[in-house]
C-alpha cells in the first residue's frame, strides 16, 4: 500500500510499504480519509527529532486522522463497515496507572502515531484499537450544509 514516508531529515517520499493488514480482537481496519499535517510532522522533517524522539529509520508521517471502517475485529461493538470515524493518535498501556485513573493521555508509555519508532497514518489502511476510535454516526453535519443555531460563525480571537 502507498504511504507518505519520512526517509530521513529533509527527505519525504510517497512509496509502497507492506500491506495485507487484518484485524485482531478489539481492533478496526480503517482507510484514512483525511490526515492533518501537524507541527510535529514538520519538525521531524526539518530537524529529524523532537527531544528524545529521533528519526533513525524511515517513518510514516501523520497522526491526526479520520477515515472509514473497512473491517471490524472480533468482540468489537458499536462499529460497522462503512462508519466514518476519528482515531485517537495516542494509545496508552491500558493497565497503566494513568489509564486506570482515566487520564490515558498522560500515560508515559503511550504509543503515539508518527513518533519514532511508531509509524503514522498517512497510509491507505491502518489497524487501530476500537477503544480509541470514535464513530460519527450522524451524516447530517458537513461543511456545505452545517447550520449554526446562533447565526454564522464568528472570527476566533485565538482564545479557546
Amino acid at each position: 500500500m502507498k504511504a507518505v514516508v519520512l526517509e530521513k531529515q529533509h527527505e519525504i517520499n510517497i512509496r509502497e510499504i507492506p500491506g495485507g493488514l487484518s484485524c485482531g480482537p478489539g481492533q478496526l481496519r480503517i482507510a484514512p480519509h483525511t490526515v492533518g499535517i501537524c507541527g510535529s510532522d514538520v519538525h521531524y522533517y526539518t530537524h529529524g527529532r523532537i527531544g528524545r524522539y529521533v528519526v533513525e529509520a524511515p517513518m510514516v508521517l501523520g497522526h491526526e486522522a479520520s477515515g472509514v471502517v473497512l473491517e471490524v475485529g472480533q468482540g468489537v461493538e458499536g462499529f460497522a463497515v462503512g462508519d466514518r470515524v476519528a482515531m485517537e493518535p495516542g494509545v496508552p498501556d491500558t493497565s497503566s496507572r494513568a489509564a486506570l485513573a482515566g487520564m490515558y493521555n498522560v500515560d508515559p508509555a503511550v504509543s503515539f502515531w508518527a513518533t519514532p519508532p511508531v509509524d503514522g497514518c498517512l497510509v491507505e489502511e491502518v489497524i487501530h484499537p476500537a477503544a480509541f476510535t470514535y464513530a460519527q454516526h450522524s451524516r447530517a453535519c458537513t461543511t456545505s450544509t452545517r447550520q449554526f443555531p446562533s447565526g454564522p460563525p464568528r472570527r476566533s480571537t485565538g482564545a479557546w
